[in-house]
């Protein structure tokens, strides 16, 4: 468990690390308006290093944590469905990096992978966002880490209201880029927090257990 729970803390500084690191490296790309998605296309330079370790890998990770996450926070039913939101998210994640978008992640005559890269990358995203929302609700109601809850619900709400501009089709935003990576790092503070909270949770646990 408590690994699974570290798996928590490296998912997001792997990926967030991946993003700055590597749009740096890519010549003509900007963070504030180009996707994510753009640095693993097919003609990316470095496609692969983001395909493999920022968002499959990444989503490997998630997956594993979404466990530890329901473990450590004993889940009621909205716990539950938020930890399983997570994991969801991460088997997500892992669809993204195997179906790539294609060059430039244009979306004029999109290839079959493009279009199941799109359908990953969209419930990724959406089940990264239920996650803390659902486990915050629940956690407000059954009165339990509510400093721990409303952070969940302040992140999953930043994400949400990031998520909606960017999907809005009347939307006219010059910057898609920054707000997808707004949803993004939210998440992924999000995530991180939650494995401190599951490493507290587990060394109380721990510690319990000695003194008995």
């Amino acid at each position: 468990m408590r690994i699974l729970a570290w798996f928590g803390i490296v998912a997001p500084v792997v990926r967030l690390s991946l993003i700055a690191v590597l749009g740096y490296l890519q010549p003509g790309y900007s963070q504030s308006r180009d996707f994510i998605s753009e640095l693993g296309a097919a003609d990316a330079p470095y496609a692969w290093v983001m395909n493999s370790l920022g968002i499959a890998v990444v989503g490997l990770l998630l997956f594993g944590f979404g466990y530890a996450l329901w473990r450590a926070l004993k889940p009621g039913k909205l716990i539950s469905l938020g930890a399983v939101a997570l994991s969801v998210s991460g088997l997500s994640f892992v669809a993204v990096g195997i179906f790539p978008c294609d060059a430039g992640c244009s979306m004029e005559a999109p290839s079959q992978t493009m279009r199941l890269h799109l359908l990953a990358g969209t419930s990724a995203m959406f089940m990264e966002t239920f996650a803390p929302l659902l486990i915050g609700a629940g956690l407000l109601m059954a009165k339990k880490y509510l400093g721990y809850a409303l952070v969940s619900i302040f992140f999953g709400s930043v994400a949400i209201m990031a998520l909606g501009v960017l999907f809005s089709q009347n939307s006219s935003f010059e910057f898609p880029g920054s707000l997808q990576k707004t949803f993004q790092t939210s998440t992924d503070v999000w995530v991180f927090l939650s494995a401190m909270v599951v490493l507290r949770v587990l060394t109380k646990g721990h510690n319990k257990e000695l003194r008995s």
